[in-house]
């Protein structure tokens, strides 16, 4: 049996609809214990990691699109794991090392999301200011 390409189209098409109907966590539950910081480390705080790594995700509308949902679901799943501002008081005193070597190292680690939202990348002034505060 031989597939034609309009056949090999038209079942590719299906199947992404089909995808769209897979649910997902796309939720943001409710802050237990957010970090307390000064106003400025909490926006840069807020403007560089809080999609992935609190409760207080921004779910665009790529976020609804599979295959690209399943990815980005993933990522805040495990970024959330890893590190949680969201319920900072329930976590280990080494977040703050690891916060620290993450952003001496200036290796953003999720660059995909920075290529899409460039505007989300600390400024040089922003991140020698988490510095100081992370070295406190």
């Amino acid at each position: 049996m031989s597939l034609s390409l309009k056949s090999i189209g038209s079942w590719s098409i299906l199947m992404l609809m089909l995808m769209q109907f897979i649910p997902l966590k796309r939720i943001n539950p409710p802050a237990v214990s957010d970090i307390q910081t000064p106003t400025v480390i909490k926006s840069s705080l807020k403007k560089a990691c809080y999609d992935c790594h609190s409760n207080e995700t921004r779910w665009t509308g790529i976020a609804y699109i599979a295959p690209i949902s399943w990815l980005l679901s993933s990522t805040v799943s495990s970024g959330r794991n890893v590190l949680n501002y969201s319920v900072w008081n329930k976590q280990s005193s080494t977040k703050k090392a690891q916060i620290r070597r993450v952003i001496a190292q200036g290796s953003m680690h999720q660059r995909l999301y920075y290529t899409w939202n460039p505007d989300m990348q600390l400024t040089d002034q922003e991140t020698k200011k988490l510095l100081r505060w992370l070295n406190d």
